[in-house]
């Protein structure tokens, strides 16, 4: 079965001024339907620039993203525009972002319905269906402002879904929250998921979305590094310390080249120069001996052009 999401070499360069940063840099991923992934990484990683391209608010400057058999690269704006309202959803670490503060929370559920063209009926009952599932029925009647912060971002959740997505794109959502409320998004997030088969993207820095998650995933400089699986019968998942159920993998991209985690090479040794011997069918990697180092080349003066 193809991947719902998959990203192939994908690149995105951002000019300020005179100068060029490099966000994405050839980044690879697949994200089969209905999976709930966890995207990690330090900031400036470019992991909010994935989930941005993803939801069709930024374009890649190269490689390739589909999104449900989708080229996004070869999409039109108009069919962009579309994209969004119908088929991605959007929940970000503030609320704010998704609800219009002098509608009541039942009014901000049917607003993106209503700009979809929803009939009444059809909005008043996906409407009291997710605000049921999301807990704030009895809050129905009330604005943004009358919520508490995990409110809020359950409100902001049911307005997310109200088109009935088929992917979830969550940038931070438990960033504004204490522990207690952001495990019960996390909680939320996982019965929707269920619920619905609904493919979910979360962008955090919060370690417990390990414990939420299929598969957790950490961007550094641009690509996919690691990954951490759950052990769940005849397939697995990836991370850095992988709690107790889940194992630890790097990642190989389709040029063969392997991101291992800094702190790993310093806690054996290897800085500048390894070694990599094929052993009884396993591949060892190990520190390069003063021996074994080469030196580099030096340029003379006429190399040089001097």
């Amino acid at each position: 079965m193809a991947p719902f999401v998959r990203c192939e070499n994908l690149v995105k360069i951002y000019k300020v001024a005179d100068l060029e940063r490099v966000a994405l840099q050839g980044l690879d991923l697949e994200v089969r339907a209905g999976e709930m992934l966890g995207i990690v990484g330090p900031s400036g990683a470019g992991k909010s620039t994935l989930l941005h391209i993803l939801g069709g608010l930024d374009r890649p400057s190269a490689g390739r993203v589909e999104v449900n058999g989708q080229d996004l690269v070869k999409m039109s704006d108009r069919d962009l525009d579309a994209y969004r309202l119908r088929e991605v959803g959007f929940l970000w670490q503030i609320p704010a972002r998704n609800l219009v503060p002098y509608l009541t929370v039942w009014e901000n559920v049917q607003l993106p319905m209503l700009m979809a063209g929803e009939r009444a009926q059809e909005r008043e009952e996906r409407a009291r269906a997710l605000l049921a599932q999301v807990g704030l029925w009895e809050h129905r009647r009330h604005r943004p402002v009358e919520l508490s912060g995990g409110q809020q971002q359950r409100a902001a959740l049911a307005v997310a879904l109200a088109n009935a997505p088929r992917l979830l794109l969550a940038d931070e959502p438990t960033g504004e929250l204490d522990s207690e409320n952001a495990r019960g998004i996390y909680e939320l997030l996982r019965q929707l998921n269920e619920a619905y088969g609904l493919t979910t993207l979360i962008v955090t820095h919060d370690p417990q979305v390990i414990h939420y998650a299929d598969r957790v995933v950490a961007i550094r400089d641009g690509r996919v590094s690691t990954e951490t699986i759950r052990k769940e019968g005849d397939w697995v998942r990836t991370l850095v310390r992988a709690p107790a159920g889940y194992e630890e993998y790097v990642v190989v991209d389709p040029s063969g080249r392997l991101h291992l985690p800094r702190p790993l090479l310093e806690k054996v040794g290897i800085t500048d120069r390894a070694v990599v011997e094929v052993r009884d069918g396993e591949i060892v990697l190990r520190p390069a001996r003063r021996e074994e180092k080469s030196p580099l080349p030096k340029q003379g003066k006429e190399e040089r052009g001097q």
